[in-house]
């Protein structure tokens, strides 16, 4: 890239999130809850484990899981200022998902800018009762968990484990939606686990970090974001988003994990492959 250190790029799966769901088959015959997952670009291509963990954990508390067609959110479009491309997605993805929305049925994304897009953007992008519609059903993974903690239907049936100090990076994202830390409070319902927040961020930045003439400037961010982490003595790096993961494993060598992967391992589900 013609600049001094070169960014390691994330990894692309043969096989797809999508295509896992699809020959996975039908929910646990168990769940009383039917949810639709907005699965996002990253974890179809990049990280479809943290798919295959969300769907276990949701399934741990039965839920029945669906993942209509759908394609990006937008925000890659809107961040280089492609409006009518972001426009075009957002219409696709609201008529998609507004089925589910009208049924009543929670849309839950893993990736908070997915999210931030489809509750803010998408009413401003393609007005309407359905886009309206699909921004109120949708929910942060961990924003839908925290509610059903606040009804008492969070499956807490955790497994013994060691205790674990989480460094827990929240993203700007999720930290633009103002519901406060609900990642946090459905981590430490697991007996001996303590969550550190850290409200840095790593300054990605959609694409703009990804950019030569910018990630020198991104890193300095990057690597304040990385010192505070490590400075609690944590036993495991954490954050919902994945580029903000890669500014952070760049910065540190450590590679954060997304929380639902540690709540899997707390019911003690093995991962899905």
């Amino acid at each position: 890239l013609g600049i001094e250190k070169t960014r390691r790029l994330p990894s692309f799966h043969r096989r797809t999130f999508a295509s896992w769901m699809t020959a996975r088959g039908s929910a646990p015959p168990r769940a009383t809850t039917a949810v639709t997952l907005f699965y996002s670009c990253s974890v179809n291509y990049n990280e479809p484990q943290v798919g295959r963990d969300v769907v276990s954990v949701l399934e741990k508390n039965q839920c029945a899981v669906k993942c209509p067609e759908q394609v990006c959110c937008g925000m890659p479009f809107l961040d280089g200022g492609d409006i009518e491309s972001a426009r075009r997605n957002a219409r696709k993805n609201v008529e998609a998902l507004k089925g589910a929305a009208g049924r009543g049925e929670k849309i839950v994304v893993p990736q908070p800018t997915c999210s931030y897009v489809l509750k803010n953007e998408y009413p401003l992008l393609v007005p309407g009762e359905d886009a309206r519609l699909v921004a109120g059903a949708t929910m942060d993974i961990f924003e839908y968990l925290a509610s059903r903690k606040a009804l008492g239907t969070l499956n807490t049936d955790f497994v013994a484990q060691a205790p674990r100090r989480v460094s827990y990076q929240m993203p700007c994202h999720l930290r633009a939606q103002n519901m406060g830390f609900k990642t946090r409070d459905v981590l430490q319902s697991v007996p001996g686990t303590v969550v550190t927040v850290i409200e840095k961020c790593t300054a990605m930045d959609g694409t703009w970090g990804m950019k030569k003439e910018y990630f020198p400037i991104s890193m300095r961010f990057a690597k304040k974001a990385a010192a505070e982490m490590d400075a609690s003595k944590p036993d495991v790096f954490s954050t919902d988003c994945s580029l903000s993961a890669l500014q952070i494993e760049e910065a540190s060598g450590r590679k954060p994990v997304h929380p639902i992967a540690l709540l899997r391992e707390a019911y003690g589900i093995p991962e899905e492959r």
